[in-house]
């Protein structure tokens, strides 16, 4: 749909049964790369709704596992966003967020980016937040009690941070009972 035409080649490059988000059973998806007329190549996914990250520039530098955790991660901001009537960018929540995380030196008071602001029911909020660790550039990425430093130019980082981190939290290569 993106694109106005059909691809013209396409494979299935992973094919699986993985857990998802609300989903009972296994649900089974697949990955297809595919290269446009005008030379773009992507990787479509299908399962519970079919889907492509058009902006990723450098497939080739993510596993096949990292782009099924981005798939999962989009599906659960997809799924809430279109079900909820919140606002996701809060100010004053957000603000107050920032002001602990810098007290408790998670971030850099001198230089940090607020990203992404997903709020799921009513008090759990997750964030993507850019600030420099170490001296190097970092997402810090997660709740306020709960978060993980991506290196910002980590391959996974081509896509929102917060698809990564969701995706890797909910982790759909999970084993049932674990």
């Amino acid at each position: 749909m993106e694109f106005g035409e059909k691809p013209v080649e396409q494979h299935i490059v992973y094919e699986g049964e993985v857990s998802w988000p609300w989903e009972t059973n296994p649900v089974k998806i697949f990955l297809v790369e595919y290269r446009m007329r005008k030379g773009f190549k992507g990787i479509g996914l299908t399962g519970p709704t079919t889907w492509s990250f058009i902006t990723v520039d450098n497939w080739e530098a993510l596993t096949l596992e990292d782009v099924v955790h981005c798939y999962a991660g989009w599906y659960i901001q997809f799924f809430f966003n279109s079900k909820s009537n919140f606002q996701t960018n809060d100010k004053r929540n957000t603000n107050e967020l920032v002001n602990q995380l810098i007290e408790r030196g998670v971030i850099d008071s001198r230089s940090y980016q607020v990203h992404d602001v997903f709020k799921v029911g009513e008090d759990l909020v997750y964030y993507a937040i850019e600030t420099i660790k170490d001296g190097k550039s970092v997402y810090v990425v997660g709740t306020e009690d709960y978060y993980v430093f991506y290196k910002k130019n980590a391959p996974q980082m081509q896509l929102p941070p917060l698809f990564y981190f969701l995706g890797k939290t909910f982790n759909p290569f999970r084993k049932e009972g674990c």
